[in-house]
């Protein structure tokens, strides 16, 4: 929650506003063009944000986890740019733009801290970019599981279907599909509904 250094003694009353909720896999939170009127903070679990391209294929633009906050847009326009789905069970803090708006002014270390984390959520888009987005389809798959271990660590590693790898990574659901299924096959992953289990260093086809 983003507002461990506000303390509720002071705004106890304007914290009471503030919903916790634990929504199931596969929750839209918010669609492109809905009204902005809240922000939220992953307690834990899995956000995927993501948008439409030109032909109206769907696009995972980041990933967010425990500590991100999605739906930042609130607090300077009207609508929201991007749809956000959860990607695993979650948890999640939702408090309405006029009460965060109201908070931030009141208190400038969660102004501070609300910078931190736009930061960190930045560079790591960044990173991902650098990291994970060149090569061989093949390629980008295990790339993509490698950071996706860093990422969620010392969570466990969320499960992606092989039509988000392929929204993330611009390649075929099929050929997603097919490296997942070599790598199943040799052993070197398992999966449950909501987790993939594996050693990153043991990576390779």
């Amino acid at each position: 929650m983003p507002f461990a250094a506000v303390g509720p003694q002071r705004f106890g009353r304007l914290l009471l506003k503030v919903e916790n909720f634990l929504p199931p896999a596969n929750v839209v939170l918010y669609k492109a063009g809905d009204s902005a009127n809240a922000v939220f903070t992953v307690r834990w679990g899995f956000i995927k944000v993501w948008a439409e391209d030109e032909l109206g294929h769907p696009r995972i633009l980041r990933l967010l986890g425990p500590g991100d906050m999605l739906g930042l847009e609130a607090l300077v326009e009207s609508h929201y740019d991007h749809s956000a789905t959860t990607l695993t069970p979650a948890g999640l803090c939702r408090t309405p733009e006029d009460i965060f708006g109201d908070l931030l002014c009141r208190e400038p270390a969660l102004h501070a801290q609300l910078q931190q984390r736009w930061l960190s959520q930045l560079r790591r888009t960044d990173q991902f970019l650098l990291k994970v987005g060149a090569g061989t389809s093949r390629d980008r798959v295990l790339k993509l599981l490698r950071w996706l271990a860093e990422f969620s660590h010392p969570h466990p590693c969320p499960r992606l279907s092989r039509n988000d790898m392929a929204a993330m990574l611009n390649i075929s659901s099929e050929t997603a599909a097919r490296v997942i299924a070599t790598l199943k096959r040799r052993g070197t992953l398992s999966e449950t509904d909501s987790e993939m289990h594996f050693d990153p260093d043991r990576l390779s086809l």
